[in-house]
């Protein structure tokens, strides 16, 4: 009788606490995994936002870029700097020159860059190619223009047809004179791609302010719908471009930002959100438009021209809002686009809550089963099981936190085989794919600036830091590509890549920026005899021949330009388009990497 009643003495005081210890735990766990679901959704829509508005702020800055060296600057900029006066042409010829200068420094495909006079006269040039140009020609006053097929600057020109074209009537032309500055076209389906394009355009004017013509620099949206349809997401998720009035711009699925109809004076209608075949495009436009009516003045808001003016702290508030669908809880991003040419695009993306938590919800709960279970075989058991399971998690959630910070990834170490240790090998995964480029498997390049900037907040000595980057890019690669096929044109930036690695030294980092482009980081290096060294090594590395699948050898061969910390520049960005502006002067006229003579 005594022994039961020691065993209640002991049994029941022991089941309540830890009864009351596994609900405790339980709740734990669950914060830790709400904690940890919220850290990695913001940091992944963080990072696809980020990625989508890089490509767009790329082809909005290639259209602006292209666009000054027909027609530099005359305004004074935001902080009342007055560019330096560089006379517009003053002849047709030297008119053509800048032209063909432009489709030089960005060779985008089907790209189209044209001048306008006010007299009627027009200059016209598009790429079709590698080495294919479309040029149409008009003289002074109002007759037909002439198209012709040509190979470059200063070739022969073949006359393929003459077609009545008054650029003066275009809406590009109007929306210039009519603002007196830059201004975009509306979205239009291009004749010649049959794809939407618009046109960013900028009034010239004379000494004495009387108009000369218009500049105008057409963008094509294929680059961005492209990329959009190629982002890592769910089925069931979406990301899309509209304008302000809900008019679709591109998307990630079949919707389309215009649909043919049968009138050949309007053959095609735009195409607005609320029209869209997508239910989650029309009810998470809704829920952006809701947000921007109780959220005026504080919304994220970022310049395609000057990215570097966003306010961070706006900025990090993407996530506006969620509603219920029948796949759970619809997490909706945004983030608005806008400059003073006239751009005011939205971007957003919405994405199922349970990509990002149902994993973790998932191993929350069986843990917490698993540690019921185990108050009834032993007290240490239970107790070993449930701060093995929070202390797991926890790596997690630090995990997710560093990887926001850009501090390097360290090994978690969790080696387990259930829920858990699948989410921690997904994480490691998609870590990965985050951190690094999908064909090289080098770190992409905004990996690369996070790691960067982190070393450099980091450092025992900010004073005594100092670093170099190298800009390289691919010579031959287009022809490679051209002649090859684009498969073997991967292989040649995978060999490319694994050649930089063993190129460099141990604490060095390479990554790919994009295409056939890539960025070296070099630690330690604070003089251009040191870069020089290393960037000559490279060149010589890249200049040796790589062997095909069919047996052939190829020669790419690169330019490099370099930038050195803090020298040439107080901030990445700067260091990077200082490096690239002298990898161009390197590949148009040769010479030095660090070369200071533009």
């Amino acid at each position: 009788m005594k022994r039961t009643s020691l065993q209640r003495l002991f049994i029941l005081p022991f089941a309540a606490l830890l009864l009351c210890l596994a609900v405790s735990v339980g709740w734990f766990l669950y914060q830790a995994g709400q904690d940890a679901t919220d850290a990695l959704s913001q940091k992944v829509l963080a990072d696809m936002m980020g990625g989508i508005n890089s490509a767009i702020n790329r082809q909005l800055f290639d259209a602006s870029a292209a666009l000054r060296v027909v027609a530099p600057d005359q305004s004074p900029d935001a902080s009342g700097k007055k560019p330096t006066a560089i006379p517009f042409p003053a002849n047709i010829g030297r008119l053509e020159e800048r032209m063909w200068i432009a489709s030089g420094l960005f060779p985008t495909v089907g790209g189209f860059i044209c001048f306008a006079g006010a007299d009627g006269h027009f200059v016209g040039i598009r790429r079709n190619a590698a080495n294919e140009f479309r040029v149409r020609l008009r003289g002074a006053g109002e007759g037909p223009s002439q198209q012709y097929r040509s190979r470059g600057p200063a070739t022969a020109m073949t006359l393929l047809e003459t077609e009545e074209y008054e650029p003066r009537e275009q809406s590009w032309y109007l929306n210039a004179v009519i603002r007196k500055k830059d201004a975009w076209s509306p979205l239009f389906v291009d004749a010649a791609s049959n794809e939407p394009v618009l046109m960013l355009a900028r009034p010239v004017y004379g000494a004495d302010q009387v108009l000369l013509g218009v500049a105008a620099r057409e963008l094509s949206l294929r680059t961005l719908q492209e990329y959009l349809q190629a982002m890592p997401m769910d089925r069931n998720g979406v990301a899309y471009v509209a304008e302000r009035n809900g008019d679709l711009v591109v998307s990630s699925n079949s919707d389309t930002a215009f649909t043919p109809y049968p009138d050949k004076r309007n053959p095609y209608i735009r195409n607005n959100i609320m029209d869209a075949a997508s239910p989650f495009m029309r009810q998470s436009w809704q829920l952006v438009q809701t947000y921007l009516q109780r959220q005026q003045g504080g919304i994220p808001i970022t310049d395609p021209a000057n990215p570097s003016i966003v306010d961070s702290a706006k900025s990090r508030k993407l996530i506006i809002g969620s509603f219920v669908s029948q796949y759970g809880q619809i997490e909706v991003a945004m983030q608005l686009h806008r400059d003073a040419a006239g751009l005011e695009w939205i971007t957003v993306l919405a994405l199922p809550r349970s990509d990002f938590w149902g994993a973790i919800n998932s191993s929350v709960y069986k843990s917490l089963y698993l540690g019921l279970l185990v108050i009834l075989l032993a007290l240490l058991f239970g107790y070993a099981i449930l701060r093995w399971a929070l202390r797991d998690i926890r790596k997690l959630t630090l995990a997710v936190r560093s990887i926001g910070s850009g501090r390097p990834f360290a090994t978690l170490n969790i080696d387990r085989k259930d829920e858990i240790g699948e989410l921690a090998e997904s994480f490691q995964e998609m870590e990965r794919h985050l951190r690094t480029d999908r064909l090289t498997s080098l770190l992409n390049r905004d990996s690369l600036i996070a790691q960067i900037e982190f070393r450099r907040r980091t450092d025992a000595d900010p004073h005594l830091f100092r670093f170099a980057v190298l800009f390289v890019d691919l010579d031959k690669f287009k022809q490679v590509n051209d002649h090859y096929g684009h498969d073997e044109g991967d292989r040649v930036l995978i060999e490319v890549g694994w050649r930089l690695q063993n190129a460099l030294r141990k604490e060095d980092e390479v990554a790919r920026f994009g295409g056939d482009e890539f960025i070296v980081y070099l630690p330690g290096v604070g003089d251009e005899e040191s870069a020089l060294a290393i960037s000559e090594k490279i060149y010589a590395v890249l200049n040796k021949p790589i062997l095909m699948t069919n047996g052939e050898h190829c020669q790419v061969g690169a330019s490099i330009g370099g930038a050195l910390y803090p020298a040439d520049g107080l901030d990445l960005e700067t260091l990077l388009k200082v490096a690239d502006k002298r990898m161009y002067s390197v590949k148009k006229f040769g010479g030095l990497t660090f070369s200071s003579d533009d």
